[in-house]
């Protein structure tokens, strides 16, 4: 028979790892060239001359040991305290966080859901106990965070400056860089996400990505788009229905907030895990409905937030192919793919650490600090626990209750947080 009805395997098996290899380039490479654009500073934010009446939205389960501190912050906000209240929806909780909420002047709701438990859902709830009409924003933080002081101010002159926001995320930093090899890593990783994902995307006019904590959405959305959220990771879920609309989510520098970030690994494992399967139930629902969006519309925002979603497959994909690549080779030495080996894995590899390690800190200290070098080895060993989260992820991703909370125990205050970095400050100031 010719070779026409009977093509060479081996080449179809080539021309379809190299076609992968191509898609993972130019993935790779417009993700490099979107990042670019954090390189710009963000504009600076000119002070409003009206203030909004703001709720403040918290979602506990048993934070006793953090919630007094984040309450105490938020009581010492710049912003006047009679245009904004506090809100703590209690989900089941047994220990002593709604008497602590009471003695910082919040307002406790009390739920009790054993079968509709997590995050999406208290939220959801609280939402509909909440005289939404007295307001004109809610302000969503999760219990273990500080509020930075300007915080509610910085969000009220970002929403008289864009008066079209309809949802506004603030910079999220971290409370405890110091607690462990895990915490630092966690932190480096916020600081490229914030500069090279949020807010080059926001100089580039497209969406920025709700963090789940420290945001802000404006009453009318709330209404407009409603909370019937079903993912482990609502923010998510928020973010691509608001986008599928036709609005964005945008991305404030100057509003910040302190998150504790897990100290344990398994702590962490059990955090990216609940990411991770959220991510992608919201990539299976929403993904074709922003790719079509985008092919009836050509609005480069709704193809920029489909590849966003993509990306925990991609990941996938690389280790997939990876995968293959070492079981060719080592069948035969002669199977080597340079074209995947030397080509794309190891430039983007090299560039993500140059990222996170050098230039993210550097530009947030605002001067070259090549420090954080020290912390490669712990930087690759994070990126390798990724590896079984991502894969196991996949498959619990049609699961989206069973929800496991992240315990919180750093307990400090906002002044604490303060001293510390202007101590920091000051040792950089008096060193030769």
């Amino acid at each position: 028979m010719p070779q026409l009805f009977f093509p060479d395997v081996q080449s179809l098996e080539l021309n379809f790892v190299q076609g992968v290899v191509i898609f993972l380039c130019l993935y790779g490479i417009y993700q490099v060239f979107i990042s670019l654009r954090g390189f710009w500073p963000a504009k600076p934010l000119p002070s409003a001359s009206s203030l909004r009446r703001l709720v403040i939205l918290i979602p506990a389960h048993n934070e006793e040991k953090v919630i007094g501190s984040l309450l105490d912050s938020l009581n010492k906000q710049t912003y006047p305290r009679n245009f904004f209240d506090i809100y703590v929806a209690c989900d089941s909780c047994s220990d002593a966080t709604a008497e602590i909420v009471e003695q910082h002047g919040g307002m406790t709701l009390w739920r009790n859901d054993p079968l509709r438990q997590g995050k999406t859902q208290n939220i959801r709830w609280a939402l509909s106990q909440i005289p939404l009409d007295k307001y004109e924003a809610v302000v969503i933080f999760d219990a273990d965070n500080l509020a930075d002081p300007r915080f509610l101010s910085r969000m009220n002159d970002y929403l008289e400056a864009h008066p079209q926001a309809e949802a506004v995320q603030g910079y999220l930093d971290s409370k405890n860089f110091s607690d462990s090899w895990l915490t630092k890593v966690y932190t480096l990783a916020y600081w490229y996400s914030n500069r090279f994902w949020q807010l080059a995307r926001a100089n580039w006019g497209l969406s920025a990505t709700l963090g789940g904590t420290g945001l802000l959405i404006t009453v009318p959305c709330i209404k407009r788009l409603g909370w019937e959220l079903q993912s482990l990771t609502e923010d998510l879920e928020f973010s691509s229905k608001l986008v599928l609309s036709g609005g964005k989510v945008h991305w404030n520098e100057w509003a910040v907030t302190y998150d504790e970030k897990p100290s344990s690994y398994l702590a962490s494992h059990r955090q990216r895990s609940r990411w991770m399967q959220g991510h992608y139930w919201v990539g299976w629902h929403y993904g074709p409905k922003l790719l079509i969006k985008f092919f009836t519309t050509f609005h480069f925002v709704y193809l920029d937030y489909f590849l966003y979603l993509l990306t925990p497959f991609t990941i996938i994909l690389s280790f997939t192919l990876a995968i293959f690549e070492i079981w060719r080779l080592a069948i035969s030495p002669s199977n080597l793919n340079l074209f995947f080996i030397g080509y794309w894995w190891m430039p983007f590899a090299f560039l993500q650490s140059i990222y996170q390690l050098i230039i993210a800190p550097s530009l947030r200290e605002g001067k070259l600090s090549p420090k954080y070098i020290a912390y490669l080895l712990y930087y690759v060993w994070y990126g390798l626990t990724w590896i079984p989260v991502v894969f196991y992820s996949l498959f619990l991703s049609r699961n989206q209750t069973h929800w496991v909370k992240t315990e919180h125990i750093r307990d400090l205050s906002i002044d604490q947080l303060i001293n510390i970095s202007e101590l920091k400050v000051a040792k950089k100031s008096s060193s030769p």
